[in-house]
């Protein structure tokens, strides 16, 4: 299949999952929307509402990209990147809608499944772009960083909701305590995928998250230790962005040369 071929695929299947997106987000596959579904199974380290606008920003960034992969598929960086990740993006693509189906229709267990996979495959990418020679590029490290990065915390919410709804109890741990848990937890897996594919952007958008954990607490004015590890996580998170930044020699990802 040739290259061209193959990047309007991505940008085709990323269109069709936009479509699905949004109509989970308006209700229109089961009735209730993707935050009415949310709130029916609460938990406290779910962000506020406005945090989820970072979609906007990668889904934009992903069109931008595929769109520049159509138009420059015969330069040698892009034509290595369709090759390397097109089947795993379309794989991507069929993971995000059947997840937003699966959780429109309140199958959470399930959905937490498609997630989890669909946050390993967008890893997987994450390093195969790394792999490119790809000099000071930082359009693809960056659009797929984000999307990684927030498909992190987003399985992590997804989980907790499916616990929420299972009626889990937690090993009898107080529901402060356990979600401190998570958090910290969440941080050291951040760490080793970091160390892992050294994409500096990554962890920004799991900061964004635990800024948005911060402001959803604070608003009902309870459960200050849970606020603190959230704002703590929200620095140690954009530390470790700088840090690998830093180490990339000022690069989204390390020079492969």
């Amino acid at each position: 299949m040739k290259q061209k071929t193959k990047a309007w695929i991505n940008a085709i299947l990323l269109l069709v999952t936009l479509i699905v997106n949004g109509m989970g987000a308006f209700g229109l596959i089961n009735g209730l929307s993707q935050k009415e579904i949310s709130d029916k199974y609460p938990t406290l380290i779910t962000p506020a509402p406005s945090t989820f606008s970072i979609w906007s920003v990668i889904y934009i960034l992903l069109l931008i990209s595929l769109f520049v992969m159509i138009a420059k598929n015969r330069e040698i960086y892009y034509s290595r990147a369709i090759d390397r990740i097109s089947g795993l993006f379309w794989l991507t693509s069929v993971l995000n809608m059947v997840w937003i189906i699966s959780f429109s229709f309140e199958w959470i267990g399930l959905s937490t499944l498609f997630i989890f996979a669909l946050l390993i495959t967008l890893v997987v990418i994450v390093n195969r772009i790394g792999a490119i020679d790809g000099s000071r590029r930082w359009l693809l490290p960056t659009a797929f960083g984000l999307y990684a990065g927030w498909l992190m915390i987003a399985t992590v919410v997804n989980m907790a909701a499916w616990l929420v709804k299972i009626q889990w109890g937690r090993f009898g741990i107080e529901a402060e305590v356990w979600s401190m848990i998570i958090l910290v937890v969440a941080i050291g897996l951040t760490l080793f995928v970091v160390m892992r594919v050294k994409n500096a952007v990554l962890p920004l958008p799991i900061a964004w998250a635990y800024f948005g954990i911060v402001n959803s607490l604070s608003a009902g004015r309870m459960y200050g230790a849970l606020q603190m590890v959230a704002l703590a996580g929200t620095v140690v998170l954009a530390g470790l962005a700088a840090i690998q930044f830093i180490r990339n020699r000022y690069r989204v990802m390390p020079d492969q040369r």
